[in-house]
């Protein structure tokens, strides 16, 4: 038989240690372990005494009362922990999913906005579809100089576009004017309101009432009729007749003022432009 000496250390069993180290990190757990251990043994003792018709089962009940409150007060707050967390989560998600709606209409009306300028331009130049779609391109406004009177500005098309100088530019309400230069992805466009040149034009219920318009030195679009007995009014709308560089029947205005020159035996015209110059958004051009 091995005699252990007294000075010899005792050697542990590692499972126990262990075991002792875990109850040490794990204080709360081995707590609440505890607590459940005691509340479950005294609700037992109550159930086996008579519940709470006697002494020790209504002491029973008390202390398990007393017990599982805090317990019962935890479970509630970690519900409720999980509760916020899961309502976060939903206002999260739709707050997302109300920004991709916003996102889905904003795209919608710009579709729309885009659908109904080119059906403006289709209607301008009595476009009707068919095979010559690829004659029209349309482009956006992506600069405009800073003149009293809007004379020249840029788009987003270019010589790879087809583009070049001298294309006719127009809009869905009438005639805006001819490209002046173009380069790859841009083009300058110079207005009715900026050209030196005449613009051939006759009334839209009679091609044969005839007249030129230029620019005069305040701004404005002016002219004159070609037949001194022209019946033309305040209120006329004119279009291109088809000669010099526009194509025919391009709104152009509406006659604002007739008067007769008696001494030049003419009959002048003031015309207010169809295009609406500082509100220009999208514009054509004819290849």
């Amino acid at each position: 038989m091995k005699i252990r000496s007294a000075g010899a250390k005792v050697r542990r069993r590692p499972g126990r240690v262990r075991d002792m180290n875990w109850i040490r990190e794990h204080k709360f757990i081995s707590f609440l372990v505890l607590v459940i251990i005691l509340a479950a043994g005294f609700l037992i003792f109550a159930v086996f005494t008579g519940g709470g018709s006697t002494g020790a089962g209504a002491l029973g009940g008390t202390v398990f009362g007393k017990i599982t409150e805090p317990v019962a007060r935890l479970g509630q707050n970690i519900s409720g922990v999980f509760s916020a967390g899961s309502l976060r989560e939903k206002n999260e998600e739709l707050s997302r999913r109300n920004r991709e709606l916003q996102e889905e209409n904003r795209k919608l009306r710009l579709r729309e906005d885009d659908t109904q300028d080119l059906e403006a331009l289709k209607k301008a130049l009595r476009y009707k579809g068919g095979s010559d779609t690829e004659q029209l391109i349309s482009g956006d406004v992506t600069a405009m100089n800073d003149s009293r009177w809007i004379r020249t500005f840029t788009i987003n098309l270019g010589k790879e576009d087809g583009v070049k100088t001298g294309s006719v530019v127009v809009n869905g309400d009438g005639l805006v004017g001819t490209v002046k230069s173009a380069g790859r992805g841009w083009a300058k466009v110079s207005t009715i309101l900026d050209s030196s040149r005449g613009i051939s034009f006759c009334l839209e219920d009679s091609r044969k009432t005839m007249g030129i318009l230029h620019v005069s030195t305040d701004g404005e679009l002016e002219g004159y009729m070609l037949d001194e007995s022209a019946k033309v009014r305040a209120g006329d709308t004119l279009v291109t007749s088809g000669m010099g560089v526009y194509p025919e029947r391009i709104t152009v205005g509406k006659v604002k003022k007739v008067t007769n020159d008696e001494e030049e035996k003419l009959k002048r015209i003031t015309v207010e432009t169809a295009v609406q110059f500082d509100g220009l958004r999208k514009v054509a051009v004819l290849l």
